[in-house]
């Protein structure tokens, strides 16, 4: 029975609704910070901005700015470089009941990595102990420059640490390929039971454990500057932004928990050759998914996060991330296959972008370094959704009773619609079963693709099975079609007109004309489309006539389809031309095949050949040696001088050889050598008679 579907597009439609491009704004969230470059949370509403100057500013979640600091650990930082300061903040994933978290910071002395563990006030939730500094770790820094900075706790509990090359330009020290350094990698340690003896323990899981030539904090390593990283917190993958030195930005990817990677540098900056020096080739590293020209599109990535919050659907689990020099901004997607695709989403503002950061509930922050400000990303096309309110479906082969109609929610100015039929409107009628799709753009530019499908009520159209479709003038041919569906029978048209009582699965042909069938039913909804007409020939070509001239048979046809000729009944090898030489006595025939396959056979011709007999004009002639297999000699004699043809054909009637002369005696040699063993024909012809004789070539 055909029904009319209203379905939530949740259910109907969600495997058939294609990723949108989002279009992310950024707006004003709180204001009046300090070259701010990093975001974080403790697990509540509060946002917790770090400024390089070595001050951590609490943010509540209506974007208001406590006055007093978190923490102002000022003294203690050395910020007077450009890439110096406190650079990163990371709360122990027990804040709530332990209180503490963790900070990097460039130390006032000699601008050193200091990575430091805090306490919150014990009585003040908004007020760190500046005196409960416990420093978990420490590294010289040769240069003031490419000091990473990034602290994040991974979903296994540890505590990660990126650290830069040590700077200057080039890593004139190696110090990413280096394995008995700090810099150029990111660490990972386990801080859960920290003391002022032992700071840290090394996870025993770590993938240089036991390898002497490493460190074994490292995790990974051959990074330049990862400036910003992150962890999916819904899978766990860790996301990494690494500074190029001059040409190449780059994204890398380490699925969760797969450590011991080395991302190239500086043997690869991105995915060109940098310095190969003592390298392995670019096939023993590990590239990155994205990486963009450093002199046009931007000179200085900052990694974000995969957005998993729930406010914008056409974000999530899209990577977002800019470019602090230029300020655009890209979004990157794993796909199914696990290849990965980005997109350029905004050219916002060069010279601001320091970081991003995301709240408890996955929604994402921007630092604005120069600007002093925080800003909360919005992606404006997620509220505009397009949602089927009615479907019609299924109906019955081209009934044109289908339809879909369209429900429109988060509006922005006017919406457009493109249909894959041609139509412009919201809602689509008088349609056939197939699938239709719709591009709904709204103003500003948010476009929904979706796809419905109108399923068919019909039976499928049947299968016409028959392999002669050529009536042979007189004879008859059967069409047979597959087998029809229960309750469904079956009816058979010529031209188009129903044919009285051919409601049989198969039916015999008599007569040409364009045949179909169908399949038919009184009770059910659908009849079935019919099937593929086939066009019935008639072949009204007549039988061939021969005739005999000596012992030449003639045919009154050319062999367009093919030729036999028979004696008493049985094929001639090689005779499929349309004459044939006699060599034997008794009764010939043609039998021949039309183009379209219908057999053809002549009348009957009775004819004696006596070969020894010659014409009365030839006083003695001899061949030999026959059979040959080089050169056989043609010798006669003539009663007088005549005018005399000899002609050699092979089995097929084709020339060979041929002479004309003027003679009484003939002694001809004839080169026979070149062709294939076989039966050839010589026809002699003296005046007006002549005769043929067989010579074989062995």
């Amino acid at each position: 029975m055909l029904k009319r579907i209203t379905t939530p597009l949740s259910l109907l439609l969600l495997p058939l609704l294609l990723a949108a491009q989002p279009k992310i704004q950024l707006v004003d969230f709180a204001l009046g910070f300090n070259r701010p470059v990093d975001i974080a949370h403790c697990g509540d509403s509060r946002l917790f901005v770090v400024e390089q100057a070595g001050i951590i500013k609490i943010v509540d979640s209506l974007g208001n700015v406590r006055p007093e600091p978190f923490l102002n650990i000022d003294p203690l930082v050395n910020s007077t470089g450009n890439e110096q300061g406190l650079l990163g903040l990371a709360f122990h994933p027990n804040y709530a009941q332990n209180g503490y978290f963790f900070v990097y910071y460039t130390q006032t002395t000699g601008g050193h990595t200091h990575v430091s563990r805090f306490s919150v006030m014990p009585d003040d939730p908004n007020k760190a102990d500046p005196n409960s500094e416990l420093t978990i770790l420490t590294q010289n820094q040769p240069y003031s420059n490419h000091n990473g900075g990034c602290v994040k706790f991974g979903p296994d509990g540890y505590l990660y640490i990126g650290l830069g090359d040590g700077g200057s330009g080039g890593d004139p020290q190696n110090n990413g390929q280096k394995k008995t350094t700090f810099l150029g990698k990111i660490l990972r340690i386990d801080v859960n039971n920290s003391t002022v003896d032992t700071p840290y323990v090394v996870p025993a899981n770590n993938p240089f454990v036991g390898n002497a030539a490493y460190l074994p904090e490292i995790w990974s390593l051959g990074l330049r500057n990862p400036w910003r990283y992150s962890f999916d917190r819904l899978t766990g993958d860790m996301w990494i932004a690494d500074v190029g030195q001059g040409d190449r930005e780059e994204i890398d990817f380490e699925p969760a928990a797969t450590g011991g990677r080395n991302y190239g540098w500086r043997c690869y900056e991105g995915t060109q050759a940098y310095n190969t020096s003592g390298c392995q080739p670019a096939s023993s590293y590990t590239g990155p998914v994205f990486d963009y020209d450093n002199s046009s599109l931007g000179c200085s990535v900052t990694g974000g996060f995969i957005y998993r919050g729930s406010k914008y659907s056409d974000l999530y689990g899209v990577y977002l991330f800019t470019d602090y020099c230029s300020g655009r901004w890209w979004a990157t997607r794993q796909n199914d296959d696990g290849t990965f695709s980005t997109t350029q989403l905004a050219n916002l503002g060069d010279y601001e972008f320091s970081a991003l950061g995301e709240d408890r509930d996955g929604e994402l922050y921007a630092a604005l370094l120069s600007s002093g400000k925080i800003q909360k990303i919005k992606e404006i096309c997620s509220p505009f959704q397009v949602l089927a309110s009615s479907i019609n479906s299924p109906v019955c082969d081209s009934s044109f009773s289908g339809w879909v109609f369209l429900d429109t929610i988060g509006i922005t100015g006017n919406v457009t619609f493109q249909w894959s039929n041609g139509r412009d409107e919201k809602d689509i009628v008088y349609l056939n079963p197939g699938t239709y799709t719709v591009i709904a753009t709204n103003g500003n530019g948010c476009s929904r693709t979706l796809s419905f499908d109108i399923e068919s009520a019909s039976p499928p159209s049947p299968l016409l099975l028959s392999g002669e479709l050529v009536l042979c003038g007189g004879d008859s041919i059967v069409l047979s079609t597959s087998e029809a569906p229960p309750d469904y029978t079956y009816q058979w048209t010529r031209n188009e007109e129903w044919l009285d009582g051919a409601t049989g699965q198969s039916l015999t042909v008599t007569e040409p004309g364009a045949y179909s069938v169908f399949y038919y039913t009184s009770t059910g909804p659908c009849n079935s489309l019919h099937a593929t007409p086939a066009q019935v020939l008639l072949d009204d070509s007549v039988a061939p006539f021969i005739a005999a001239d000596a012992d030449s048979l003639y045919s009154d046809q050319s062999c367009t389809g093919s030729c036999q000729w028979l004696l008493d009944g049985a094929p001639i090898d090689g005779a499929t031309g349309p004459y044939h030489i006699a060599t034997e006595s008794g009764t010939y025939s043609l039998e021949v095949i039309t183009a379209n396959g219908c057999q053809r056979q002549s009348n009957a011709v009775s004819l004696t050949v006596v070969e020894v007999a010659t014409p009365a004009s030839v006083r003695s002639f001899l061949l030999s040696p026959n059979p040959t297999e080089r050169t056989i000699t043609l010798q006669m004699e003539l009663q007088k001088t005549e005018r005399v043809s000899i002609v050699l054909q092979d089995r097929q009637m084709r020339q060979i050889f041929s002479q004309n002369m003027d003679s009484q005696r003939i002694q001809l040699p004839i080169d026979m050598k070149n062709l294939p063993a076989g039966t050839y024909y010589l026809h002699i012809q003296v005046g007006n008679e002549r005769f043929v004789r067989k010579v074989v070539k062995i």
